[in-house]
């Protein structure tokens, strides 16, 4: 079956969605799970996970945002947390995905808080990879010197796709993107979620603060903990055969 969802996986779709046309990967049949992309990025961001997470049984999808990979803006480039989380309803609705688990990694991780706080009924459950929103903006720039630390962990595939990535949105939008996460503070919608939620992060990840992801998955609605050892910031890249362990696990879970 791994070989038939690498195959589904491997095609490019495209689905209108306000002005726009959306871009997608989808692979597999069962219990919904939608992988979103971190900032300046793409569904190709989960080319370690979706076709592995489709053979298990699972409906595996994942979307470029307007203006982020091959989904042209559309007049409206989703830059926030909100912006992006609106965009996950209408893409969902237009696809007739049901109650689904939603997977953010890094700021995006903002993104499915938004809407699992404002749209309980499409959430079965929240897994957050990676959670980067913590402190006030300036407090923000201390990640950024540890990116480039980051970067030196990563495998170098996933280097040349950020790379890629960064330079088809442009630094304009990137840098716009990561201010409005920053200004964005996740934790006064936690009361608000109701799913149960994971937070995994690598142990060898650089960039997130460790007293926060703690915080977030003590705050969370039955949240918990888990450390993947060895993994990078991008979790599911660096040790894609533990990251998708537990998200079929948990998606079976709450499914």
């Amino acid at each position: 079956m791994t070989g038939e969802a690498a195959a589904q996986w491997a095609v490019s779709r495209r689905i209108p969605v306000g002005a726009t046309a959306v871009r997608y990967r989808a692979a597999g049949e069962g219990p919904p799970v939608v992988l979103v992309h971190g900032l300046g990025v793409s569904a190709d961001y989960w080319t370690r996970n979706g076709p592995e997470l489709g053979g298990a049984g699972l409906r595996a999808l994942a979307l470029d945002l307007p203006g982020f990979g091959r989904t042209p803006a559309g007049g409206r480039a989703a830059e926030s947390p909100a912006a992006q989380a609106r965009v996950l309803v209408e893409w969902a609705d237009a696809l007739a995905v049901g109650p689904a688990v939603y997977v953010g990694h890094s700021i995006s991780c903002q993104t499915v808080l938004e809407l699992a706080a404002s749209e309980p009924e499409r959430v079965r459950g929240l897994i957050l990879a990676g959670p980067t929103g913590a402190g006030r903006p300036w407090h923000r720039v201390r990640q950024l010197p540890r990116i480039m630390i980051d970067a030196f962990r990563e495998p170098l595939p996933l280097i040349t796709t950020v790379a890629l990535a960064y330079l088809r949105a442009g630094p304009r939008r990137v840098g716009r993107t990561w201010l409005n996460s920053a200004r964005h503070d996740p934790l006064p919608l936690v009361s608000k979620i109701t799913a149960p939620s994971i937070v995994i992060v690598g142990t060898r990840d650089p960039i997130v603060d460790r007293e926060f992801t703690h915080a977030l998955a003590d705050a969370l609605p039955g949240g918990r903990w888990v450390g993947v050892e060895g993994g990078s910031h991008a979790v599911q890249f660096s040790r894609p055969r533990e990251f998708n362990r537990l998200v079929e696990e948990f998606v079976r879970e709450v499914s």
